[in-house]
């Protein structure tokens, strides 16, 4: 047995990436262990497979595919040499990066375990299917139940997005159409025949359950992908033994999936699909207004862009008025996100797989039973495959996709086995050697390094959440509260040795030490000016790794304010570091309030400018708010107006705020106090 054809079960070559494509579920750009775990399996299956290749000398798979994901994998992680946020783009660099990582080791394992490898990992794919479907069924009917409007009765599994979600279910209803189809026609029985075969039963029961689910997120995105990509299957299985009668019971279980999973709703996603009320739609137009400003993020960063997964940091500075519709978390379309996060190439890179994806659909439906020579079977599978990861892909001109773990797990998953089918012609010469490497062993020692290096720094990432971002398991762990303190405080200094781009144990020391200088009382002057100086030295060092964070920069401006005495700074002195930094912050997120009222109380009213003051505050109103942030910054603008003695215009002002937020408790309080206060 050669090196490249180990005697290890394949079962265990299709665990390791199953099990990261199941920790990936609810990960949701939130919930970094989840990530770190996903992504340290993928590593370790990664060494696994990677290992005899090297020390062979790496022969590298013949064709475009390989070597340009092997590129684009490598150019995602040159980004974060020059991102704006480099410790957010870590890991967006993971997520994005998941789906050229898992194509590369997919398609580089042993071609002895390959096909015995996918048939285990097709079975967890339709697992899967199946526990996803559940979950959507299972939500639209607990939701219908406890008495939800048809608005929020979109199940959206265990993503945040049902958009996404029904993204997700395209992507695993391609393949099993194809694969159904192509085990259907082998039998030698006529369709609708007595013989019941309970293995092509159990695959259309799938396909049912999964258009169930998929119909029950009204997701007009998700509809029209799959409007879009089923011509295609239609042409490509047009040859198939009796695939018309298939077809039909195939368009009989879309309608009637349609039809029960919209009554609820009134097929109200028909309506929605009208041009008239597409252009009107709220969320539509939002679209269009976060497009704009996206375009506007890229002309102001042209080249390289902001980084890997900054969007949703630089997007507040560029948000246009009308728009408030969204979280502003991502611009729901991935191209032009690329373009601002990445510049021009990380685009180029998106519409090179989007192209490869298309001369892979002409080569399965115009080429594979020619020049290929492929069994009808195989190029069923590989075409469904290459459908499923061709509809999502469509899907991220109107959602975001790409930036959902599983689908990027899972979409590189598919297309590496849809690319073993029909693109693969086995491996070039040894390329280590080629260009001066004869020992495997070096490759090997510098894969092992990068391995460790990374798997180190998700450690530390997931550990840094766990204790610093969600830590309410250690309240039940440490009851004790001076002893949870003491801990966290070891943790957060031994955490920024660990991994100092890391934010929050900078910002938990900051705090820690600002705390105690204010509060602990038998500290001379001397400790206290030690603890006000470690606090802000860690304020300023937490800015590194995500250098846009308004609420810190809030921070250091208030300690100047505070302390500025301690720090050896005159009053004005204090005074001017105290609004640089507010200033910062209200640059990077000018919709805050806060920030926007302390320039104006300390800047302004202090210096007796109310007038400026109040015009500074308003023009906090042209900024795109939400109502009840907006409903705020009207307050704070008639209590600088009251306390100037400028009653007339606070009454005014607080009259303004009714009519848009009639239940704001502080100014419906305040009027009423007028009014009892005037009648007595």
């Amino acid at each position: 047995m050669s090196a490249l054809s180990p005697t290890t079960r394949p079962w265990l070559y299709a665990l390791f990436p199953f099990v990261a494509y199941l920790l990936s579920w609810y990960y949701n750009g939130q919930i970094i262990p989840l990530l770190a775990l996903s992504m340290m399996v993928m590593l370790a299956w990664g060494v696994w497979v990677w290992w005899p290749r090297l020390r062979a000398g790496l022969p590298w798979p013949r064709g475009f595919l390989p070597a340009f994901m092997a590129l684009w994998f490598i150019w995602f992680g040159l980004t974060l040499f020059w991102s704006g946020v480099p410790y957010s783009s870590w890991f967006y660099f993971w997520v994005l990066g998941s789906l050229p990582l898992g194509f590369l080791i997919w398609v580089t394992m042993p071609d002895a375990v390959q096909e015995r490898a996918w048939t285990w990992l097709w079975w967890g794919a339709v697992a899967s299917a199946w526990v996803l479907s559940g979950m959507a069924l299972w939500q639209y009917y607990t939701w219908m139940g406890q008495g939800v409007g048809w608005t929020g009765l979109r199940p959206r599994g265990p993503l945040l997005d049902t958009n996404s979600f029904a993204a997700w279910l395209n992507l695993l209803f391609f393949p099993l159409l194809a694969v159904y189809f192509a085990y259907d026609a082998q039998r030698k029985v006529r369709f609708l025949g007595r013989q019941v075969d309970l293995l092509a039963l159990f695959y259309l029961a799938t396909i049912a359950v999964v258009l169930l689910a998929s119909f029950s997120t009204g997701s007009r995105g998700g509809l029209l992908a799959w409007l879009c990509t089923i011509p295609f299957a239609l042409w490509g299985f047009r040859r198939q033994a009796g695939a018309f009668p298939r077809w039909m019971m195939i368009f009989g279980l879309v309608v009637l999936a349609f039809l029960l999973m919209n009554y609820a709703k009134g097929y109200d996603i028909l309506g929605h699909l009208a041009p008239g009320y597409i252009d009107h739609n709220s969320s539509t137009v939002a679209r269009g207004l976060m497009w704009i400003s996206t375009w506007h993020i890229f002309l102001s960063h042209p080249w390289l862009g902001t980084g890997l997964g900054s969007y949703f940091l630089y997007y507040p500075a560029y948000r246009l008025p009308g728009e408030l519709a969204s979280a502003g978390t991502y611009a729901h379309n991935d191209y032009i996100e690329y373009l601002a996060e990445g510049g021009l190439i990380n685009l180029g890179f998106l519409l090179a797989f989007a192209g490869s994806l298309m001369y892979g659909l002409y080569t399965l439906l115009y080429k594979a039973g020619k020049s290929l020579n492929l069994p009808e079977g195989r190029r069923l599978e590989a075409l469904g495959l290459v459908l499923g990861v061709f509809a999502i892909t469509g899907h991220a001109l109107g959602n975001f996709i790409f930036y959902n773990l599983p689908l990027s797990v899972l979409g590189g998953l598919f297309l590496a086995r849809a690319w073993r089918i029909y693109g693969y012609h086995g491996d070039t010469a040894p390329l280590l050697p080629r260009i001066g490497i004869n020992h495997g062993v070096i490759a090997q020692g510098v894969m092992i390094l990068a391995v460790v290096a990374a798997s180190w720094n998700l450690l530390a990432d997931g550990a840094t959440f766990a204790l610093f971002s969600s830590n309410g398991w250690l309240n039940k762990v440490i009851p004790n509260s001076n002893q949870r303190a003491v801990f966290l405080l070891r943790a957060a200094d031994w955490m920024i040795l660990a991994r100092p781009l890391a934010t929050q144990p900078h910002v938990y020391l900051a705090n820690t030490y600002l705390t105690l200088a204010e509060r602990d009382k038998s500290l001379d002057a001397s400790h206290r000016k030690l603890l006000v100086e470690s606090a802000l030295q860690q304020y300023r060092q937490s800015l590194v790794g995500i250098p846009r964070q308004s609420g810190v920069l809030n921070s250091i401006g208030s300690l100047y304010l505070t302390h500025g005495a301690l720090l050896g700074l005159d009053k004005t002195q204090a005074q001017r570091e105290a609004l640089l930094d507010w200033r910062k912050g209200l640059a990077i997120a000018p919709e805050s309030v806060s920030l926007r009222n302390q320039i104006a109380q300390l800047a302004y009213v202090q210096s007796g400018n109310v007038a400026g003051a109040v015009a500074f505050l308003r023009a906090g109103l042209q900024r795109p708010l939400f109502p009840y942030p907006r409903s705020n910054l009207q307050i704070d603008i008639a209590l600088t107006q009251w306390r100037a003695g400028k009653q007339g215009a606070a009454k005014k002002t607080l009259m303004q705020i009714l009519p848009e937020n009639p239940a704001y408790t502080p100014a419906v309080s305040w009027l009423h106090s007028l009014h009892n206060y005037k009648s007595h």
